[in-house]
């Protein structure tokens, strides 16, 4: 089903450690209790994974393509290439969650036209399922519209690569809603916090700490995923719909279940993504959820890129990122200047 069959639009760090900071141009200042450090070109590397085509999706010589249609083993993965001038300013972070009673990371970017006396959009960016924030934030064409456009870009772990951003509370993927031993006991309860409750709690927690600390808009936070971030996406889109500007699932799983539930984001405007191919998760699932936004009234778009899968075209695919970034740049949470057309 081709993306024209359904709605298009017409426009489409800080350190703990003193010092760092003067070193990163956009970091204005240093955030208390953070461990930071600029990336650096073997963690970029490694975290590609083994390469079974070239950048541009081809295959390797004396290699036989991945098939897309067999699922995670048809994944297409290519090294990493060459870090741009932006990518290299990527920041990894820890901080500690003390609901966890751990240590968590995520990555971050600022751009070198942040300067804290004028507010700045943010960019939440949730990874998929076994991704991890310095993979996310390392999508190409992120950091480079970032910095072209003024956006600050976080990648959060959300507790673990499996814990499904907090929406998969009776199970799902890895442990669920199962209690984590090594976690605090919840307030008023003898209950541990669970790694799904952990998994929300880190997203949240780490989008506030960098409010805190840096000067953010607060009519311009975005919040985008793929895959499992996409079922976070509307997970914590729904929860938490006040916050956000607009709303970007990829690939998202799970969707959106009934009219009720896609009543949540009737003020939201959102950019629905997905590839015509992708054997992971079946691009009905974003098809049924535009439906249902239609049915709703709720502003959005609904791109389907033909003969896409379900993620090379989006990690590699800094065209298909640039659709995130200008939908982002034309939404405002106390305006609606989305335009979109049912053809």
């Amino acid at each position: 089903m081709q993306a024209s069959r359904f709605f298009v639009t017409v426009v489409l760090s800080f350190v703990a450690a003193t010092g760092i900071a003067q070193d990163i141009p956009g970091v204005s200042r240093p955030v208390p209790n953070q461990n930071c450090a600029r990336i650096t070109w073997e963690n970029a590397q490694g975290s590609a994974g083994e390469p079974n085509v070239n950048h541009d999706g081809t295959p390797l010589p004396g290699r036989e393509a991945p098939d897309v249609s067999q699922g995670f083993g048809g994944i297409p993965r290519s090294e990493q290439p060459p870090l741009t001038p932006t990518q290299e300013r990527i920041l990894e972070c820890s901080y500690h969650l003390s609901e966890a009673n751990a240590d968590l990371p995520y990555t971050l970017f600022v751009p070198t036209t942040y300067d804290a006396s004028v507010p700045m959009p943010l960019v939440v960016d949730l990874h998929g399922l076994a991704i991890t924030p310095l993979q996310q934030i390392l999508f190409d064409g992120t950091t480079d519209l970032a910095e072209r456009l003024g956006f600050i870009v976080l990648a959060p772990m959300g507790y673990s690569v499996t814990d499904s951003w907090g929406a998969a509370r009776g199970g799902g993927f890895g442990r669920g809603g199962a209690p984590v031993e090594t976690a605090s006991i919840k307030p008023g309860t003898n209950e541990r916090y669970s790694s799904a409750e952990l998994a929300e709690l880190d997203a949240m927690t780490v989008l506030a700490l960098i409010r805190e600390h840096y000067t953010i808009d607060d009519d311009r936070i975005y919040l985008m995923g793929h895959s499992m971030g996409g079922m976070g996406t509307y997970y914590l889109g729904a929860k938490y719909q006040d916050i956000w500007a607009a709303l970007a699932p990829i690939s998202g799983l799970g969707g959106i279940s009934d009219v009720e539930a896609a009543e949540s984001y009737q003020s939201i405007p959102m950019l629905l993504m997905h590839g015509d191919r992708d054997s992971i998760v079946p691009p009905e699932t974003s098809r049924r959820a535009a439906m249902l936004l239609q049915a709703v009234g709720a502003q959005h778009i609904y791109l389907e890129i033909p003969g896409a899968d379900h993620e090379f075209w989006i990690r590699r695919g800094a065209e298909n990122m640039e659709k995130v970034f200008l939908f982002f740049e034309i939404s405002h949470r106390t305006k609606s200047p989305v335009v979109f057309l049912r053809l």
